[in-house]
């Protein structure tokens, strides 16, 4: 979500793990305003602006966190299940969803269907591909749905595509200096240049031109869209500790005071990690 070149809207992280969130924990962030709030809120059949529910992170997009209570956040993912899709789709935010590992019955699957995009993150090896093998039959899917593979070996793109009949999307670096810098701080110079940011950047425009399809040759200009006069404001997260101010990410921050009205639906992504171990 860092990566995300447009900058239309703020790109949202949503937590839907139902094993339990991490981003609080991760980045010192309070639970509230979180999926606490957001799951009270569409109980009560209210729609207030998702980054009400949100949360700054250092890389400058915004967050909605998730109890890191499996009790806590099964209950919660129950509570707004059956509307959470539909609103996420109309939040006006390209929205990823995180799921975590997603499962046929899982509280989160009505969320699943409304998404433009599914994208299954797996490492490629005999035992995690015949689990995601299952999957891609037994779990409720939108119609686009892609795999992304962590690491070349020991199958590549073309033989996971041709033996589970899915498009891979991307196969991303087994980068753990890189992984590490991301989700505890450091060297934001060594991050900037890692093999792992520079996938990612490509793995953002995949999706981005996956969601929103070039306009067509024949179809009118586009109106002129200017920047809202008013800021959005969120709360800032805190850096991990231990981490100075001066080693946050700067992974294309996106500042909600410069968003713009969009000409067009944003997207909802939704990401599983069918990793294991």
């Amino acid at each position: 979500a860092a990566q995300w070149s447009q900058v239309n809207a703020v790109p949202v992280v949503v937590e839907a793990d139902a094993s339990g969130g991490v981003l609080a924990a991760r980045y010192e962030l309070s639970l509230t305003p979180g999926f606490v709030t957001l799951a009270e809120s569409l109980r009560k059949f209210e729609s207030p602006p998702l980054l009400d529910h949100a949360q700054r992170l250092p890389s400058g997009v915004a967050g909605v966190s998730l109890s890191p209570s499996a009790t806590a956040a099964g209950a919660q993912l129950r509570s707004a299940g059956p509307y959470l899709g539909t609103y996420l789709a109309d939040s006006g935010h390209p929205v990823f969803l995180d799921t975590g590992v997603a499962l046929p019955d899982g509280k989160v699957v009505p969320a699943l269907v409304a998404a433009d995009l599914l994208l299954w993150f797996v490492r490629p090896t005999r035992e995690e591909l015949l689990v995601l093998r299952h999957r891609l039959v037994e779990c409720p899917q939108p119609d686009d749905v892609g795999i992304v593979l962590v690491g070349k070996t020991p199958y590549n793109a073309d033989q996971v595509a041709e033996a589970l009949e899915t498009e891979v999307l991307h196969t991303l670096p087994i980068d753990r200096r890189g992984a590490d810098a991301a989700n505890l701080g450091g060297d934001d110079r060594y991050l900037r240049r890692s093999q792992l940011a520079r996938s990612c950047s490509q793995l953002a425009k995949i999706i981005a031109d996956r969601v929103s399809p070039a306009p067509s040759a024949t179809s009118a200009a586009p109106p002129v869209v200017q920047p809202k006069a008013e800021a959005v404001s969120m709360p800032e997260a805190s850096p991990p500790p231990g981490v100075s101010a001066d080693e946050q990410l700067e992974l294309s921050a996106h500042d909600p005071a410069h968003s713009t009205e969009i000409d067009h639906e944003p997207a909802l992504v939704v990401w599983v990690n069918d990793e294991r171990g």
